[in-house]
């Protein structure tokens, strides 16, 4: 694709990101490759579609949202469970499975700090956070929430959550380079540089996850665009991978279902258990069979089941810092681009 190789080139050369992996996905067609390099210091250690990207927050929708629709899928949780039912630690009756998806439990955002602490010592923080706001009357994304979920699904299977994701998503969908806490660094791309922790490579880049030991409910996935190609395939193909069901088209369906309505100064946008549901910020009848979500570091997924187009961007866009905001406007330039030249109708705003 090489209109989509020249846009990814000049947003380098914009040092937007150092580089860019992607895949785009139509029908049975695959077309995967990548342009620029693992930073701006070494041009020559170039990326590919096998290099390993920290994928943060797609690790929510990735590994917590497709675990819990497995769970909801085989009957043996429910989306209005309390929360509590299954963490007993967890202080708040009336917070619900669906309200965590939802990111309406009235749980923070975030914790205050980025300082690198102990598992337990992060989990307390997490147990301890007040309510700002009543569950179920806003919506704010919370980070906070899918460590608890991810907390949950451990505590359901009975061991640690990245055991859990290799056994019931990465191994069926033959994601073979995917998972928590990779060993191969050298095939991993670089997030940001800082004081505290140098250049961030292998190891997770959000600070939370990382206390929590790499692996977590919010952050904590490396991938590649080869192996993400199998899971947005999965998607559009209504929840089939090689012929076998791995999810409900009924649980597939609701992705796509609005169930949330975000709206605050900066956005007005439709949410489904996390996923955005549509293009941009528009809320509209016609973008409802499109879903897409983004990661800090720079990652994206967007699946777009009405044309059957799915594609995935991995960058590094905090590389070296992430005070770097250059990349939001590529990433859209991207993504029109490929509607356009496959004479698709460009997303709806």
């Amino acid at each position: 694709m090489d209109f989509l190789e020249e846009n990814i080139k000049q947003g380098i050369a914009e040092q937007a990101t150092p580089g860019v992996a992607y895949s785009v996905i139509t029908g049975d067609q695959v077309v995967t490759g990548a342009v620029g390099s693992k930073t701006y210091a070494n041009p020559e250690d170039k990326v590919t579609a096998q290099s390993l990207y920290d994928i943060a927050s797609l690790t929510k929708v990735l590994v917590v949202v497709t675990l819990v629709s497995k769970l909801i899928d085989k009957g043996v949780i429910k989306p209005n469970d309390p929360l509590k039912k299954y963490l007993p630690r967890f202080k708040y009756d009336d917070v619900t499975i669906n309200s965590l998806l939802c990111h309406m439990s009235g749980l923070p955002a975030d914790l205050v700090g980025k300082e690198i602490v102990s598992r337990d010592e992060i989990l307390d923080q997490v147990y301890a956070a007040e309510k700002e706001y009543e569950t179920g009357t806003k919506i704010v994304y919370s980070d906070l929430g899918f460590i608890l979920l991810g907390e949950m699904i451990s505590q359901i299977y009975g061991k640690p959550l990245n055991e859990v994701a290799e056994e019931e998503i990465f191994k069926p969908l033959k994601m073979t380079s995917t998972g928590y806490l990779p060993t191969d660094k050298k095939s991993c791309v670089p997030t940001e540089q800082t004081e505290s922790r140098g250049l961030v490579c292998g190891v997770v880049h959000d600070e939370k996850a990382c206390s929590l030991g790499g692996v977590a409910g919010n952050a904590g996935v490396f991938t590649n665009a080869h192996d993400l190609t199998n899971f947005v395939s999965m998607v559009l193909n209504n929840g089939v991978f090689e012929g076998k069901q791995f999810l409900s088209k009924e649980i597939i369906d609701l992705w796509f279902e609005p169930m949330v309505r975000e709206q605050n100064e900066r956005t007005d946008r439709l949410r489904s258990w996390c996923w955005i549901v549509g293009y941009n910020r528009l809320v509209s009848e016609k973008n409802r069979n499109m879903i897409s979500f983004n990661g800090f570091t720079g990652p994206s997924i967007s699946i777009d089941r009405e044309k059957g187009l799915g594609i995935v961007l991995l960058a590094n866009r905090v590389h070296p810092t992430r005070d770097n905001t250059k990349y939001t406007a590529v990433r859209k330039t991207l993504t029109d681009s490929i509607y356009r030249e496959l004479k698709l109708d460009e997303p709806t705003r």
